[in-house]
């Protein structure tokens, strides 16, 4: 099995730790989705970063077939030469530079049984577009797995700080504190990148394209947990770590499992290819026909 040390790829230790965190989260939350998957299966991430998720994906499974899409946009630090590596690295790994909006299957190529999306559908420049062009590149059985924040609550965890009276005052209020944070992570533009995305809203968009959407409402208990477990995102998340931990001594993880998706400031969306009769509202809605 092909292995790569992310000491060889990240030299920044603080850096190397975020992104082994990241991905360490992020394989947790569709690990029973991707072991399930058959042999050939094709697998999708939309805005795969650094790559280093989709390398271990492809060295765990090395029976499927795994693609990237990363556009390098605007927020994050170009990453191209460890993409380039990665990509080189594993023959069953193809990453296209293109951001999901624009992304269309190429010719003969057949749609993925499983796409998802890791802390990046809260940055894309049109989520409704996006959601639309995923639904049409899913298989028939396939299904679409999105996790980030949801703004329904007023909270931006990038940051750590209250949304106050909407993006543009917020940000008036907090610049010094925005600009010192992207500064620190040499993330120029991130709060910029920002569409605050909601669930009600991501549910009003799939009601309305006829796509089938469900929430996992466990996610918010075992982001709780997390902060016992991962050291690291106990540090980026310090602001509210004290919090959380009180509010899980309480109970408020069980209770989250309870309340409507709307009530968690994070969310784990599960998206399934809509009928052959959406096909026409999905191709209105700037997405690729079925």
């Amino acid at each position: 099995m092909q292995q790569i040390d992310p000491a060889d790829l990240f030299s920044d230790p603080v850096e190397r730790s975020r992104i082994i965190a990241e991905a360490t989260f992020g394989l947790n939350e569709i690990r029973d989705a991707f072991e399930a998957l058959p042999v050939g299966a094709r697998v999708l991430e939309v805005g795969c970063g650094t790559g280093f998720l989709l390398a271990s994906l492809a060295g765990l499974r090395p029976d499927l077939s795994l693609f990237g899409l990363e556009p390098l946009g605007k927020g994050f630090a170009a990453f191209e030469a460890t993409l380039a590596r990665i990509e080189g690295a594993f023959g069953n790994l193809t990453i296209y530079r293109v951001g999901v909006e624009d992304f269309a299957l190429p010719d003969g190529e057949e749609p993925f049984d499983l796409i998802f999306s890791i802390n990046v559908f809260e940055h894309l420049d049109d989520w409704p577009r996006a959601v639309a062009n995923t639904a049409t590149l899913l298989a028939p059985d396939g299904c679409m797995i999105v996790l980030c924040p949801n703004y329904a609550v007023p909270y931006e965890p990038h940051f750590g700080i209250p949304i106050i009276g909407g993006p543009e005052w917020t940000r008036r209020l907090f610049a010094r504190h925005i600009d010192k944070i992207e500064q620190k992570n040499n993330a120029r533009g991130l709060w910029d990148s920002l569409n605050f995305i909601t669930v009600p809203a991501l549910r009003r968009e799939c009601r309305r394209l006829g796509i089938d959407l469900a929430f996992d409402k466990g996610v918010m208990a075992r982001m709780l947990m997390r902060l016992d477990s991962d050291a690291e995102f106990r540090n980026r998340q310090a602001a509210v770590a004290g919090i959380a931990r009180l509010l899980r001594m309480f109970g408020v993880g069980a209770l989250s499992q309870r309340l409507p998706a709307a009530f968690s400031p994070y969310m784990k969306a599960i998206v399934k290819r809509p009928d052959a009769t959406s096909g026409a509202m999905l191709q209105d809605a700037g997405g690729l026909p079925l």
